[in-house]
């Protein structure tokens, strides 16, 4: 795993991201669909381009909550937790993630959410990490092979309750599929279909190009 510590939202950052398969494409690993493989062959033959990206104010909010979160997940785990700008696997370097906290010896990583207040209340309830955001949680352990748990944090200092953790392990299930249709395997089993379908892609865009400078 290769590490960038560009400060996350940093033109740099975004840069490191290009054509890349972070969180936010990680769901697109187990659909079949030619979109993301397009997305990525229009950024990997392009220059970079900086592109106007809005902020809401819950994005904003979130991010100024996230160091206090970590905080939090710090003095609840006895773990000490580094901000990640980057990570991208060395196996297969199309794929990476920018991580809200990884341990020193890269085995413990958290994901930090800080939701509104329905949201945060529901997964207090539910004692469960939300269907949404479960492929990105998976995509920690697809870039990083030396990672044993990932700890999902929902924050909400306002809240009667502020804390909610819940740790998720390789051998644990997870459904990647929907309420009505669940599709459960082992977090290892999403791992190793992720990194089949990266390879695929990354093989499917080194071809293309080929292809298209002899066009």
């Amino acid at each position: 795993m290769i590490i960038h510590n560009n400060p996350q939202g940093s033109i740099e950052w975004h840069e490191s991201r290009w054509a890349k398969i972070t969180s936010t494409r990680a769901s697109q690993l187990f659909v079949k669909s030619d979109n993301l493989f397009l997305e990525l062959l229009g950024e990997y033959t392009e220059q970079f381009q900086v592109e106007d990206n809005y902020e809401s104010y819950d994005m904003i909010r979130g991010k100024e909550l996230e160091p206090e979160a970590r905080y939090q997940v710090s003095q609840y785990t006895g773990l000490e937790f580094n901000e990640v700008g980057l990570a991208i696997s060395t196996s297969c370097p199309i794929i990476g993630i920018s991580m809200d906290g990884l341990t020193d010896d890269h085995t413990k990583a958290c994901e930090i959410k800080c939701p509104k207040a329905k949201k945060h209340l529901q997964t207090c309830l539910e004692g469960e990490i939300p269907l949404d955001n479960l492929d990105q949680c998976v995509h920690y352990f697809t870039v990083n092979p030396k990672l044993e748990s990932l700890f999902f944090v929902s924050y909400r200092p306002e809240s009667i309750k502020p804390l909610f953790v819940k740790e998720l392990k390789r051998t644990d299930s997870v459904n990647l599929g929907t309420k009505a249709k669940p599709i459960l395997k082992t977090v290892q089993e999403w791992v190793e279909l992720a990194l089949a379908e990266a390879e695929a892609i990354n093989d499917k865009l080194n071809k293309a190009v080929i292809k298209l400078t002899e066009i």
